[in-house]
């Protein structure tokens, strides 16, 4: 039978914020005018609330570095109105999103978000970088489309790209952007879309239930540690684009982890790019 946690358990309370805590607030909150019934509230909440429990007892210091990486994004945002600005706004969320859905088990819906923050930030950084600004003006307005094989095509043939590009291909044979062929499966971000696709389209063998083995939400180690391994490769390459998009960005300090922690250990693209961009920081 489910029991609730011993009230010294700092996890066991609930927190509601006060109208003053809000950036912008309406005043004091009109009081409960439709409550939930005690069942549905549990039939909604006993499984998730179980899954995030068994997840921040065996991986707190794993959930730290994704919270962390949320704030350096945050941190990331700046204050120039280019098309990064919105971008990264909108993947900062996916983010937050990405470790709020893992820590109860939905591993597939953090997974898909990802892709969704991927996405952002390619696309920001291609209207960025080729000074496509009517074309994200218009995007935004839900007026034109700029898809992500698109935004990796112009990226892969823009002239501030091209040091980068050869640096790579030279160190390791190897891309950020290249198309996938018959004999390669394209760059590192067409990879990394690739891969986190298949969650987001449920594709089978990447459902909730492949990873669960089960109905859930559940508490599975491999796939919260999977999750939790393709956020920090998503961060680092997204960081990159970042970083071709605004030059003079200096990486936030929360941000560098996932290119020099011995506890992430980095991919070796990477670790080639963040040296290659940052040589002051490697």
């Amino acid at each position: 039978m489910p029991k609730p946690l011993p009230l010294d358990d700092f996890r066991a309370v609930r927190i509601v914020l006060e109208p003053d805590d809000f950036a912008f607030s309406s005043g004091e909150e009109p009081p409960p005018s439709d409550l939930l019934d005690e069942k549905t509230w549990h039939g909604i909440m006993v499984l998730p609330d179980d899954v995030s429990i068994r997840t921040s007892n065996h991986h707190g210091s794993l959930l730290k570095i994704l919270y962390d990486l949320w704030g350096a994004w945050i941190e990331a945002v700046g204050w120039d109105q280019d098309p990064l600005y919105d971008t990264i706004l909108d993947a900062a969320d996916e983010f937050q999103a990405v470790t709020f859905n893992a820590l109860h088990g939905y591993y597939r819906q953090a997974i898909g978000c990802l892709r969704n923050a991927l996405e952002q930030v390619t696309i920001g950084t291609y209207c960025q970088v080729c000074g496509k600004v009517t074309d994200f003006a218009q995007w935004r307005a839900g007026q034109a489309k700029i898809s992500f094989g698109q935004a990796c095509d112009g990226l892969a043939g823009a002239a501030p790209i091209q040091p980068l590009n050869a640096h790579i291909q030279t160190t390791l044979g190897d891309s950020i952007f290249n198309q996938k062929t018959k004999t390669s499966p394209g760059g590192w971000a067409r990879r990394l879309y690739s891969e986190l696709s298949d969650y987001s389209h449920t594709r089978p063998g990447f459902t909730n239930v492949d990873m669960w083995a089960s109905n859930g939400p559940i508490y599975v180690y491999e796939a919260f540690v999977s999750t939790a391994e393709m956020y920090i490769q998503a961060s680092a390459l997204c960081f990159i684009l970042v970083k071709l998009g605004r030059p003079s960005l200096s990486l936030p300090q929360d941000a560098l982890q996932v290119f020099g922690s011995t506890r992430i250990r980095p991919m070796k693209i990477a670790r080639v790019a963040y040296e290659y961009l940052f040589p002051s920081k490697s």
